[in-house]
């Protein structure tokens, strides 16, 4: 490694550190959480797998956003 690293290079490596460790941390609850409750080690290992994610709020469901996957129709 260069002795010299730049302030950006340093902040980048931090931040990158630091998501790291809220991801390690996020998948530990996980795993504490599931050793107690899941029947199966395949229930165990998805809700480990599914730890990052967070649960749909009502307002995500009632909220329709305009998608059209014809661009043409949209002209």
């Amino acid at each position: 490694m260069s002795q010299n690293k730049s302030t950006s290079e340093l902040y980048k490596e931090l931040h990158s550190s630091i998501e790291q460790e809220k991801m390690y941390w996020i998948r530990n609850d996980a795993k504490v959480r599931a050793a107690v409750t899941s029947k199966s080690y395949d229930e165990f290992r998805e809700i480990v797998a599914a730890a990052h994610l967070k649960p749909i709020s009502k307002k995500d469901i009632t909220e329709k956003k305009q998608l059209s996957w014809n661009k043409s129709k949209m002209n």
